[in-house]
């Protein structure tokens, strides 16, 4: 996942909380009966039941689709059977992670509309928050750069899957001129954002080269030298697994810049490099080796960066 500037775990993620595991199991139920969706699982057992959810066809499509994407190995013939008692729980209402719930939009290629409920409902979120996903984005244009970054704190989540989980953004930003917003750039339309405090999302919107953008609309017009902190959360459920790596690139001025990885104790990775690229379609420039700290993540502080990609690549090996 890459995150542009327009200055330009033993931990897991936390669990959702009650009401909203409920509402989104509640959902997610009613989508696998759906048309759309019920003849995935219904194929898997060989027979058709109107109104009957069948748990083990739908453990069967899972599986299928984390063999298929490197997630599981091929060889473990009884991964629908180990994905049983997930399944219940998730579809019971009792206990669902976001990453579980991934499984089941990416599973059954849920459309972008499905998928934004379901995520809307798993994070609490409400119209200030954007749901990219394929199809949601209409073409825009990044609004003027009106700003600089004056502090810029991101801590990268990859889960037990080895796929990007979730990202973390605290950013302190100082207006040039009078500002209203500020347009959050990234590289994938597989991911959700949730603005913590400082602002709420405007629509998501997609630029060329296969960017896009949602801009973070103020809680506070900015006058000229004034600031604005913002927190904001990106989660991702991509459906084929993306480039191991997390990378910050940024067009202007960035300063106190701090980049955290934090890596899922299940998968850990083998190899981690702190590299810097010319551009982002560039190979690095330079690379380097690091180790992961006691907590399994990867650490930098720059004091500033401009006119860079800086960031960590890393080796997990698929399963």
């Amino acid at each position: 996942m890459t995150s542009i500037s327009e200055s330009t775990t033993p931990r897991s993620r936390p669990p959702l909380d009650r009401r909203a595991i409920e509402e989104t199991s509640r959902k997610l139920r009613e989508l696998l009966l759906d048309d759309n969706y019920a003849p995935l699982w219904q194929a898997r057992i060989g027979r058709r039941q109107a109104h009957v959810l069948h748990q083990s066809g739908v453990c069967q499509v899972i599986a299928e689709y984390l063999w298929a994407n490197g997630l599981q190995p091929v060889e473990d013939e009884e991964l629908p059977r180990k994905l049983k008692d997930r399944v219940h729980r998730a579809l019971g209402g009792r206990s669902l992670s976001l990453g579980t719930l991934r499984w089941f939009i990416e599973a059954f290629e849920m459309s972008a509309a499905d998928t934004a409920a379901l995520l809307r409902l798993a994070s609490s979120s409400g119209a200030g928050d954007a749901v990219v996903g394929r199809g949601i984005a209409a073409p825009g244009v990044l609004p003027p750069r009106r700003h600089r970054t004056v502090s810029l704190r991101e801590r990268h989540r990859v889960g037990p899957d080895g796929l990007p989980e979730s990202h973390r953004t605290v950013h302190v930003i100082r207006a040039n001129e009078p500002l209203d917003r500020y347009p959050y750039i990234f590289d994938t339309d597989a991911a959700g954002v949730r603005v913590v405090h400082g602002g709420r999302c405007g629509e998501p919107y997609a630029l060329d080269d296969g960017l896009f953008a949602v801009d973070i609309i103020l809680t506070r017009p900015l006058r000229a030298g004034e600031t604005a902190s913002m927190e904001y959360e990106t989660t991702f459920w991509y459906r084929t697994p993306p480039p191991q790596e997390f990378r910050r690139g940024t067009a202007g001025l960035i300063e106190n810049l701090d980049l955290r990885v934090q890596f899922h104790h299940l998968r850990l990775p083998t190899r981690v490099w702190w590299s810097e690229w010319p551009a982002l379609d560039a190979e690095p420039a330079v690379s380097e080796p690091v180790e992961l700290d006691a907590d399994k993540t990867v650490h930098r502080y720059l004091p500033a960066a401009e006119r860079t990609v800086v960031g960590f690549r890393w080796e997990i090996a698929r399963r």
